[in-house]
């Protein structure tokens, strides 16, 4: 028998839960308008927008501005290069960062405070562009597409990220695993990285949109065209259509408007990083707390 409490409590709980979903659904419909804004101004008549005439449906449909960036046949070349940057990155990345992370979770390493006090060390300072630099281009990487993974190869954050979550496996499980015979290879192939899934997911997130995001070290690192990722080629278009704009050249105006080729960049550039994220999203709603909990 349910008592008078008891329905005053489950009224409070309903209501409070209303309130958080009715806050939560708003906080997603305001990250969700600056996207879908970008994507209404890409197709819509740049001069409607400029008059506030843009609301929630596009006005003066049209795909020109896309139309203009997939006929360049750098576009699809620039592509295939951030793709690939994208996947060395992600794996060079994971490789070095995981194999570091699980032998300073070794508490018998001998010298395992001095090494994560190293390591420390570089999250607060840096050698800077120019030294950085000048050791890319001494070890022969410069215009290669080594030269946009290897020089942020390691990231002492992320290293200590998965250093505090390989601690908080059990170790039994590693004990019982060399009892078997198990070396330490097969120990981090077949407990440690299956245990550690949500985690790795989620860095490898991180690392994927960081590789698929840069375009700084293109620009220092790289001159040759065939090395020439999206988001410099994007941002190349940009300048090219505002250079046009400034020059009189009526006839670039009046097919495309720069506001729009620069949406159309935006939305082109965020949308497969967008389109990924929905089948990785089970194991980022547990890595996100990845070091949170100790013990």
């Amino acid at each position: 028998m349910v008592t008078k409490k008891g329905v005053t409590l489950m009224s409070i709980k309903l209501s409070a839960n209303l309130w958080i979903g009715a806050l939560l659904t708003a906080f997603a419909i305001l990250t969700f308008l600056p996207f879908y804004y970008v994507m209404l101004a890409s197709v819509s008549d740049s001069n409607l927008i400029k008059e506030g005439e843009l609301l929630l449906l596009p006005r003066g449909f049209n795909l020109k501005a896309y139309g203009l960036i997939f006929d360049n046949p750098q576009f699809l070349h620039s592509f295939m290069v951030t793709v690939t940057r994208t996947v060395l990155g992600l794996g060079v990345n994971l490789l070095l960062q995981l194999t570091i992370a699980y032998a300073l979770s070794k508490r018998y390493l001998p010298g395992r405070k001095a090494f994560m006090l190293y390591i420390i060390i570089t999250m607060m300072f840096n050698g800077g562009i120019v030294p950085t630099f000048l050791i890319v281009k001494a070890t022969g990487l410069i215009d290669t597409i080594w030269a946009l993974v290897i020089p942020t190869a390691i990231s002492t954050w992320n290293v200590i990220l998965l250093r505090t979550f390989f601690e908080n496996v059990p170790d039994s499980l590693e004990e019982s695993a060399k009892i078997d015979g198990a070396n330490d290879i097969y120990i981090f192939a077949k407990i440690y990285l299956p245990l550690s899934l949500p985690a790795i997911m989620t860095i490898g997130l991180f690392i994927a949109v960081h590789h698929w995001n840069a375009f700084m070290d293109a620009v220092i690192y790289t001159s040759s065209a065939d090395l020439k990722v999206l988001q410099l080629f994007l941002r190349d278009m940009v300048i090219q259509m505002e250079m046009a704009a400034l020059m009189g050249d009526m006839s670039a105006m009046s097919e495309v408007s720069s506001l729009s080729i620069r949406t159309a960049s935006i939305f082109l550039a965020s949308l497969p990083i967008i389109a990924v994220y929905p089948f990785i999203q089970r194991f980022f709603v547990k890595g996100v707390m990845v070091g949170a909990v100790k013990g």
